[in-house]
């Protein structure tokens, strides 16, 4: 059974604005570049980058079709845990009525959407929240917010949270049982043309060349 969370949709579809947002943000090791940018003005004092090489297990996942999701990613970690702001700065920046508004939005500047050139759907954990983007509204309305101690979700689903266990939480037999102190990024590298955002996939080599290059 899948579980419930709360939807976390922005008030109109952001595929083209996604696209339109790429156009002015380099590809390349300037995606980084904004991430440590983000992490910075969220006042955090680590950024840590991994390349995640693995394929996950599909089973136990809150959707079978999230199945796609379950490879090669980049994650992005840092100290500092979201604030309901943050989470309201997100919606805000895929509202085109918010278009000259970025800098007064927190801290989730609109460089954060430079990630979209790798990937079709971020997911990311926070604190006691995990949540997934889905701007093509392929299996959730833009996205969901999940309360995953509240409702122990690592524990019923294992194939979701696996992706997310680095290697300090890794002797936990259910590592997010508790809020992380912190915050994970997930970005799965896309891995098809399907995306309405970018034609371009993106394979784990080519991340290792911008980390050289960063």
């Amino acid at each position: 059974m899948e579980p419930e969370g709360a939807d976390f949709r922005p008030s109109e579809p952001y595929t083209r604005r996604l696209r339109r947002i790429l156009e002015e943000y380099p590809d390349g090791s300037q995606v980084l570049r904004e991430i440590l940018q983000n992490s910075d003005d969220a006042k955090s004092t680590e950024q840590i980058f991994i390349l995640d090489h693995n394929t996950y297990s599909s089973n136990k996942l809150f959707k079978s079709e999230l199945q796609r999701f379950q490879g090669p990613a980049l994650l992005a970690i840092n100290s500092e845990i979201f604030e309901e702001r943050d989470f309201d700065s997100l919606l805000k920046l895929s509202d085109s009525e918010k278009h000259d508004q970025f800098d007064k939005i927190g801290v989730m500047g609109v460089g954060f959407n430079s990630i979209y050139h790798i990937t079709d759907s971020p997911s990311f954990i926070t604190g006691d929240k995990y949540v997934i983007l889905d701007p093509h509204e392929w299996y959730y309305k833009g996205g969901k917010k999940f309360n995953f101690v509240a409702d122990n979700l690592a524990k019923r689903y294992p194939g979701q949270f696996a992706p997310f266990i680095i290697p300090s939480e890794e002797s936990s037999s259910n590592p997010f049982k508790t809020p992380f102190n912190g915050t994970i990024f997930r970005y799965p590298l896309r891995d098809n043309d399907e995306s309405d955002i970018s034609k371009k996939i993106y394979k784990p080599q080519e991340i290792l060349d911008m980390f050289h290059k960063f």
